[in-house]
């Protein structure tokens, strides 16, 4: 079956993402990829392949989109720590967006499939690794720049970064009270401040 003209691939992978980031892969259903495509069964195998397929590029769509955030802060910040520190205050609090969930989806992708689907575990490794290098790239530059000291070592401090953002990212999402989650965002940007020469 052909697709339907008004067909728009960017359109149909940001109603995949957002559809897997809410629901997951297992809990996605063949019925709800269609309503949210607005596509028939064949046009969806046509245009993507297989569910799996889908939702492989669904989660790269979402990759894409969290490097291209951060780089957008990147480019407008002062410096690279002011960088890091604009990103991590920029994670919203309850109500304040329309995204499906507060928690990452790669990290997500990464618990639902701890046990199976293998190639899709290690794609949501390699997107997660992949957020890691920039918070890294970030680092390395403020070592650079004369930000932080030289025996920072940026891998390590990314890693803290990540960490401490997928957690609050997840207590977000638990329902947790404003307030408190301020204060874990002011605790985190407090951690990068004490990085400083």
């Amino acid at each position: 079956m052909a697709r339907p003209s008004s067909f728009d691939r960017e359109d149909a992978l940001a109603n995949a993402r957002n559809l897997f980031w809410r629901k997951g892969f297992h809990a996605t259903s063949l019925k709800d990829i269609e309503a949210a495509l607005s596509l028939k069964p064949g046009s969806i195998y046509a245009a993507f392949g297989s569910k799996k397929d889908l939702f492989a590029e669904a989660l790269k769509y979402y990759s894409a989109g969290v490097e291209e955030e951060f780089r957008a802060f990147m480019a407008q910040a002062s410096s690279p720590l002011s960088g890091l520190i604009g990103y991590v205050r920029s994670i919203t609090q309850p109500g304040e967006n329309k995204v499906p969930s507060n928690a990452c989806m790669v990290f997500k992708t990464a618990l639902e499939m701890a046990n199976e689907e293998p190639d899709l575990k290690e794609l949501a490794a390699r997107q997660l690794s992949g957020v890691a290098d920039l918070f890294a790239e970030t680092f390395d530059a403020a070592r650079k720049a004369g930000e932080i000291a030289p025996d920072i070592d940026p891998h390590r401090a990314a890693l803290k970064l990540q960490t401490s953002i997928t957690g609050l990212r997840g207590m977000i999402e638990s329902g947790l009270a404003r307030g408190d989650v301020q204060n874990l965002i002011d605790d985190i940007v407090a951690d990068i401040e004490r990085l400083r020469t």
